[in-house]
């Protein structure tokens, strides 16, 4: 059976159709904008390979209330609701400068030219303000054009025409840049919702000889401290799974498919993401707190089978640290519930403003905390891939 692959959790859930319009004039939103960088833990994950069926759907509401599947638009959330992208924004990891020098490096190692880099899936735009740090120029492009107009309105100010904006698909890039125009590809928190195989033959035409392709993914906070790990944790995967499920399983059967093949991506750690050799070299498979759980969503949310797969190559560099300072964070209680009251819209739609068993399990946290307004730290299990286009 093939299933169909999307290019952000937004179009996993709503179902929006892809849009070719292109937005130079301006500035575009990239992922995960922030005003401050601190350190965080990545978490890399892999999709499995395959061909994909592409649906096309409207973007009108209008049109999700008739479509019996996508009835519910889970990311129903106005580009100017500053205090939700403020908070959606500040509890996501802050990629390090360690972190971001692994793909400098690796770039640098292949190639001179540090012209332009794509942002795929930019979201709010973090990783779109990094890259312009180091590149000419820098293309944001994400699906959702509510993420786009988040990201422009924090990245305009400081960056001008230096970020332009694509409003389509990642698999679609090819239709809106001319080939081996890239020096770089970045797509951060996307491989494991696209169909990797259309979009990898799209980096592909996009890159330059030498160029770099780098993607990752991060998942669960997790307690640095052993005790906690072993006591605490359990309660934080209990409600991400109670969260989750009731959006999975109460999705039709096009989008439970999605879930499925953005599960079992996570629960890969993108291993399943195949890199041809004949295509791409010096791949580097780096896995930060592997111990930890990488998938927001796995068998016990989704309600039916999660299968794993590994496409690495012989030739390929894995590497596993375990590092409890990586992209760490120091949380109350108080925003560790933000964290999770911000993370994905289609938790209040589902399940309303209070949930008593949540509330219960936020009260045992709560109990592990020591209190309200103590603090405990919070590492992240994360994953990336580097590749050097042939």
């Amino acid at each position: 059976m093939r299933y169909p692959r999307y290019n952000s959790l937004f179009s996993l859930l709503r179902a929006a159709r892809p849009c070719s319009r292109l937005y130079h004039y301006g500035l575009s939103p990239v992922r995960n904008a922030t005003t401050r960088f601190q350190r965080y833990v990545i978490r890399g994950n892999q999709l499995r390979g395959g061909p994909a069926t592409r649906v096309r759907h409207s973007s009108s509401t209008t049109t999700l209330r008739h479509q019996e599947e996508d009835s519910e638009n889970f990311w129903r959330v106005s580009a100017d609701d500053s205090k939700f992208w403020d908070d959606y924004v500040s509890t996501r990891p802050h990629y390090s400068a360690a972190f971001y020098n692994e793909i400098y490096n690796h770039h640098a190692a292949h190639s001179s030219r540090w012209g332009i880099a794509h942002d795929v899936g930019c979201g709010a735009g973090q990783v779109s303000a990094e890259l312009a740090s180091r590149f000419a120029h820098v293309v944001a492009s994400d699906m959702n054009d509510t993420h786009l107009s988040v990201a422009r309105r924090r990245l305009a100010v400081d960056f001008g025409q230096r970020i332009s904006f694509t409003h389509c698909m990642g698999e679609h890039l090819i239709e809106h840049h001319p080939p081996g125009s890239t020096d770089l590809i970045a797509a951060a928190e996307a491989m494991v919702l696209m169909d990797e195989r259309v979009a990898l033959e799209n980096f592909r035409r996009l890159l330059r000889p030498g160029g770099t392709l780098a993607f990752w993914f991060y998942g669960r906070p997790t307690f640095v401290d052993p005790k906690l790990r072993a006591e605490a944790q359990p309660l934080i995967d209990d409600i991400m799974v109670r969260n989750w499920s009731k959006v999975i399983r109460g999705s039709g059967a096009r989008r439970k498919a999605g879930f499925q093949r953005a599960a079992e991506g996570m629960e890969s750690w993108l291993d399943c993401i195949a890199l041809d050799p004949e295509v791409w070299t010096d791949v580097r498979r780096i896995k930060w707190n592997p111990s930890a759980t990488l998938c927001f969503f796995g068998e016990e949310a989704c309600g039916f089978p999660i299968s794993t797969t590994s496409s690495v190559q012989p030739s390929e560099r894995v590497e596993e640290r375990e590092d409890p300072e990586w992209w760490r964070n120091d949380w109350d209680i108080a925003e560790l519930k933000n964290y999770f009251r911000v993370l994905f819209p289609g938790f209040k739609e589902v399940i309303g403003d209070r949930d008593a068993e949540i509330d219960q399990l936020f009260q045992q946290l709560n109990d592990q905390f020591g209190g309200e307004g103590e603090t405990q730290q919070f590492t992240w299990p994360a994953v990336l891939v580097t590749a050097t286009r042939r």
